[in-house]
């Protein structure tokens, strides 16, 4: 294996982009430097913005949870009424109270997620925040 190596055995315009990229590496690191800054900003936006996320979904599960609840009590009483009939059960009633449990609990479950995720409870105060 021949292993000579010589920059006369480089073409000019190989080592003309070479050293072309590395100083436009040189001269550009002060403003990728800043540009770290921007990013920076750019997470902390998203950080604000997701507490309006984390209010919007803690108010539409308590909504679709109080609601849930609430269809799935009717739908046993029925059930309880029409004992004897034949129609339904307790089934469907009782998967909609759970349901409705779940999406209750998702402004907590968001609250410690948003801890975890972004260093900080975003959804702080729970439904106390949010004036309900």
């Amino acid at each position: 294996m021949n292993n000579d190596f010589s920059l006369t055995s480089i073409s000019p315009g190989r080592l003309m982009v070479t050293f072309a990229a590395i100083s436009a590496v040189w001269l550009l690191a002060p403003d990728i430097a800043h540009a770290a800054v921007a990013f920076g900003e750019i997470g902390q936006n998203v950080a604000e913005n997701a507490k309006g996320v984390a209010k919007g979904v803690t108010v539409a599960g308590f909504a679709g949870g109080a609601g849930m609840g609430v269809w799935g009590c009717v739908d046993m009483y029925k059930a309880s009424k029409n004992q004897g009939q034949g129609q339904g059960g307790y089934a469907s009633g009782i998967t909609k109270v759970v349901v409705g449990a779940a999406l209750l609990g998702i402004g907590e479950f968001l609250g410690s997620g948003s801890a975890t995720l972004f260093g900080t409870d975003q959804a702080a105060g729970g439904l106390g925040e949010l004036g309900l």
